[in-house]
C-alpha cells in the first residue's frame, strides 16, 4: 500500500477529525506497518502524554510519539486503579463475537432475557460438561446461552466430529445435552461455522474450554459455578 493511502486508511480508523489530528503521522506509520497487510483497528490517544494506543481487535500495543518505540502490556489508571488496557481488549473481544452470527450457535434462551453469555464449549471436556448440567439454573436466573464450538483437539478429532454433528443435529439443543450427558448422538455431516468458531477463538485467546465471554468483553477461562456466573453475566449486561 503507498504511503499515502494507507495513512488515509489509518487516519480513518482514528475516528472524528479531531482525534485523528491529534495522533502523529508518525504513530500513524508506525501503526500501518506493524503486521504487515493488517491494518490496525483504532489509534487512538492515550491519557499517557506521548503514548498512543494502538489496537488490532482484542491485541493491544502502544507507540511513542516518534513512531521509534513500542510497548507491549498494560496501561493502568493508579488513581481510579482502571486498566485501560483491559478495557480496550474487551471492546476488541466484543467486537470479534459480534461479527459471529447467532443462528450459527447452540443458543439456550430464558423467557425474560437479562443477560447473555458466549461459551466456547467442547463436548468432551469434564467442566464444560459441569457447566451444562447447571444451564437450568443459568437460564432461571436469566442468562442466556450462547455455545461456540472449540475442539480442543482440533479438526482431526472425535471431538470435533461430535460438534458437527451436535450442529447438524434437528435438535440442536437436545444433542448437545445429549453429548455432554455421555448419550450417542447421531453422526450428520453439513455447513457449520464451527472453523469460523475456532478463528475466534483464537482471536479471543482461548486456550481451553469452557472459556466464557461476557457481555462487556471479560472472558472467563474456566468453570464457574451457576450462582456466582449469573451475578457476573448481570453485572456485565448492566455495564
Amino acid at each position: 500500500m503507498k504511503r499515502a493511502s494507507m495513512l488515509l486508511v489509518v487516519l480513518m480508523l482514528c475516528g472524528a477529525p479531531a482525534a485523528a489530528e491529534e495522533v502523529p503521522a508518525a504513530v500513524l506509520t508506525a501503526a500501518a506497518n506493524l503486521i504487515p497487510g493488517t491494518m490496525p483497528d483504532r489509534v487512538n490517544a492515550t491519557p499517557m502524554p506521548g503514548m498512543y494506543q494502538v489496537t488490532f481487535g482484542p491485541q493491544v500495543v502502544y507507540l511513542s510519539e516518534n513512531g521509534k518505540y513500542l510497548l507491549h502490556g498494560d496501561l493502568i489508571d493508579l488513581q481510579s486503579s482502571r486498566n485501560l488496557t483491559e478495557d480496550a481488549r474487551k471492546h476488541g473481544r466484543r467486537q470479534v463475537i459480534d461479527d459471529l452470527a447467532e443462528e450459527d450457535m447452540v443458543v439456550f434462551a430464558p423467557p425474560q432475557i437479562q443477560s447473555t453469555i458466549t461459551v466456547f464449549t467442547d463436548t468432551s471436556c469434564g467442566y464444560c460438561v459441569k457447566l451444562h448440567q447447571e444451564i437450568g439454573q443459568l437460564l432461571a436466573g436469566g442468562v442466556k446461552v450462547r455455545y461456540l464450538a472449540y475442539p480442543r483437539a482440533g479438526v482431526q478429532s472425535p471431538s470435533y466430529d461430535t460438534l458437527v454433528s451436535v450442529w447438524c443435529a434437528d435438535d440442536q439443543q437436545q444433542a448437545m445435552t445429549d453429548a455432554k450427558s455421555g448419550r450417542a448422538v447421531e453422526p450428520k455431516t453439513c455447513e457449520t461455522s464451527i472453523d469460523r468458531h475456532m478463528e475466534a477463538a483464537e482471536l479471543v485467546g482461548v486456550r481451553g474450554t469452557p472459556t466464557i465471554v461476557l457481555q462487556d468483553g471479560q472472558t472467563i477461562p474456566g468453570y464457574v459455578p451457576a450462582k456466582k456466573l449469573i451475578g457476573l453475566a448481570n453485572a456485565a449486561a448492566a455495564n
